[in-house]
This record gives C-alpha cells, sequence and structure tokens, in this order.
C-alpha cells in the first residue's frame, strides 16, 4: 500500500467544538443544577468556609521555660514519711522527702525544647573499690551510702513559658507576650485554672503550675496510678507530657488576630527516669542522682495565613474545570442515555466530507465544505422542536 492510498484527512482529522442549544428542559434543569453546585462550593466551601484564598504557612520558633520553687514550703505533706506519720497514702508506701530548689529539681538546666521536673530521686555515694585507678581493668564502683526520697511539694512549683513565632515566607514574626492565648483541656475545649496560673493575657508571661499542667493533662495529681507500673505512683515512676503550642490567624476572617492555645497530652504508658553523675574530688569519688519526674516537651504547630490573589485565582480555575466535567456529564447524559440520543448525537457529532484537490487561492470560489445534505438537514432541525 503506498502513499497514495492513505486517506490522510482521515488519518489527521481536527475535532472542533460544535454548539448545539437542545431544547429539553430535563437536561437544562440538569445541567443549571449542576452549575449552581458549583458556585455554591467555590464562594461558600472553598472562600469563606476553607479559606482557599490565603497563603499558608507553618510557623517555626523557639522556646524558652523557667523553673520557680514556691515560697512557702508546707511541712506534714501526706505523701512524705515523717516521724509519727502515715507509712502510706493512696494505698501507695510513704518515702522521706526533702525540700529541693529550682535548681536541683530542673535537670539539665536548660533545654531546647522540653524540661524535666525531678519528682522522686534516688542518690548514692560512690567509690572506686579501696581507691583502685579506673586505669585498672578490675576497678569498679561501689556504693557506700543510698537515699531514696520524694521532692516535697514539687507539685507547687511554677513554670514561666516564653515562645515565638515566625513564618519568614509570609514575613510574620512575634512573641508570646503579644498576643492572645488559650489552654485547652486533653479533649481539645477550652479550660481555665486558678491563681497562679496566668494563660493567654496579653502583655504577661504565661505561668502555669505543675499540678496545673497536670490537670490540663487530664492527671488528677502526682500521687494517682503510675501508667507504666500499676504498684508505683506518678510521682515515684515518672511520666511523660506533650505540650501543643498551636499558632493560627485562620480562626476569624481578619488574619491580623492572631492566637495561640496550649494543649497537653499524656503519653500512655510511659515513665521517665534521668541519671545524673556528680563527681566530687576526682572520678574515683561520685554521688549518682537517680532521678523520676514528669518531663514535658514542646511542640510548635500550627497554620499563619495571608491573602495571595494567586491562591485565589487557582481556587477558581479549578472551579472552571468543575463546570467542563459538569458540561461533559450533561453531554453523555443527552447522547447516551435519553430517548432522542440518536438525534442528539447528529447534531453534535458531524463529520465534514472535505477534500481539498489544490491547495486555495485567493481568486478560488470553490467551497470547502460539501454538504449540503448535512446542513438541509441541521436548518430542518432548527425549525422544529425536538421530541422528547
Amino acid at each position: 500500500m503506498g502513499l497514495k492510498n492513505i486517506d490522510w484527512d482521515s488519518l489527521f482529522s481536527y475535532s472542533t467544538i460544535k454548539i448545539v442549544r437542545i431544547r429539553d428542559k430535563r437536561l437544562g434543569i440538569l445541567h443549571f443544577a449542576f452549575l449552581i453546585g458549583i458556585i455554591l462550593y467555590i464562594i461558600v466551601g472553598t472562600i469563606f468556609l476553607q479559606k482557599k484564598y490565603l497563603a499558608l504557612e507553618s510557623p517555626i520558633g523557639s522556646i524558652r521555660t523557667s523553673l520557680q520553687s514556691p515560697s512557702v514550703k508546707p511541712s506534714n505533706l501526706p505523701y512524705c514519711l515523717n516521724n509519727g506519720s502515715d507509712t502510706s497514702y493512696e494505698g501507695y508506701p510513704n518515702k522521706p522527702c526533702q525540700y529541693w530548689d529550682e535548681y536541683l529539681v530542673l535537670y539539665p538546666p536548660s533545654e531546647e525544647s522540653s524540661m524535666f521536673i525531678t519528682t522522686r530521686c534516688t542518690q548514692e555515694t560512690q567509690s572506686t573499690v579501696n581507691g583502685c585507678n579506673l586505669s585498672e581493668p578490675s576497678c569498679v564502683y561501689n556504693t557506700t551510702s543510698s537515699a531514696d526520697f520524694y521532692i516535697a511539694n514539687v507539685e507547687n512549683f511554677t513554670i514561666l513559658l516564653d515562645h515565638t513565632l515566625s513564618a519568614p515566607t509570609l514575613g510574620i514574626q512575634y512573641n508570646a507576650i503579644q498576643l492572645e492565648g488559650q489552654l485547652l483541656d486533653s479533649d481539645g475545649n477550652p479550660m481555665s485554672l486558678p491563681p497562679p496560673n496566668i494563660v493567654g493575657v496579653k502583655g504577661s508571661p504565661d505561668i502555669m503550675s505543675l499540678q496545673g499542667i497536670l490537670t490540663a493533662a487530664g492527671v488528677e495529681s502526682l500521687d494517682s496510678e503510675g501508667l507504666a507500673n500499676k504498684s508505683r505512683t506518678i510521682r515515684d515512676d515518672g511520666i511523660l507530657i506533650l505540650c501543643f503550642i498551636t499558632y493560627s490567624n485562620t480562626y476569624t476572617y481578619n488574619t491580623g488576630n492572631y492566637q495561640y492555645t496550649y494543649q497537653f497530652k499524656l503519653v500512655q504508658n510511659t515513665k521517665f527516669k534521668i541519671v545524673e553523675p556528680v563527681f566530687t574530688k576526682d572520678v574515683e569519688d561520685r554521688y549518682i542522682f537517680d532521678r523520676h519526674g514528669v518531663r514535658i516537651i514542646f511542640i510548635q504547630t500550627g497554620q499563619l495565613g495571608q491573602f495571595d490573589f494567586q491562591t485565589m485565582l487557582l481556587t477558581f480555575v479549578s472551579g472552571i474545570g468543575l463546570v467542563t466535567a459538569a458540561s461533559l456529564v450533561v453531554d453523555i447524559i443527552a447522547t447516551r442515555i435519553m430517548p432522542q440520543r440518536s438525534k442528539y448525537q447528529e447534531l453534535k457529532f458531524q463529520d465534514s466530507s472535505i477534500h481539498m484537490e489544490k491547495t486555495p487561492t485567493i481568486d478560488d470560489h470553490t467551497p470547502l465544505i460539501n454538504n449540503t445534505d448535512a446542513i438541509n438537514n441541521e436548518s430542518s432541525y432548527q425549525k422544529n422542536s425536538y421530541e422528547k
């Protein structure tokens, strides 16, 4: 078969759009309903509810924490083992108590986005056996004394929280003291705490007691049942808490209103401890502080938004795509499902019978389309209403 026998017109045929007005109320109402739904989706759903006209960015930031011991130190605490006191509290054995200040309770002294508050400590005094040198492979440490005790009144220690947020792409930067905030419980509902707790007051740093944080995380007290070992209390075993600091300026239609929230979540089936070695004269003599307590990890999250014309334009363009899809669905129904589908197909799809023998010139008045029958048929259809 030679190249001359190929129907080049059919091989490289071009399909163009033909507009046909079909007078059928069923199709018209269906198409109109699609358009109304798309308009409502774009304007109400994406613009007003989802705020798709905003350029969004997840903020980054830094956190600074500070621990302060209470000025009043109560005695005869129920979990402390004192002379003449009970040997147990809430069904768990009592231990001796020591009144540590914030410098001893907090370990390590400074961390980027977390803090550890000691609630119980086992203190051991150790020396190398017979003063041996650690260069000898047989040299080991020997514990000469040991004490296990609770930190008294640690739940009333207060924590200062200072944090900043930044969205570099949007050019947003604030300190928490410039913003309003709110405390949420573990279920995400707003809650408030009694003094000395201060949360979300513009112009004032946030201050929360350890007991206030435990309450926000859903823990009644440090003397509640431990999460990893039911035979011990949280005070005895330790606990891990995640603090989510969420920033937002999209909760209203005014993106100038910035807000942050605290939400403390308990990590189930966990306990926490840190072992701290303290060397005295040399490495042959040391103290070991086996600390159990509350570990708090701060996580900054959220979304900040700013009006962006390109983002809004993309939202409208996606809506135009839905209009095209709606028209395609109506076309399929008209040409494939409706009883008059054969007539609708004839009107919508038409093949030309052009066969170009030569390249037309300006003086050549030969008509390009020789399709009189098709034109006459179309004219007859336009004069009459289409049967339903």
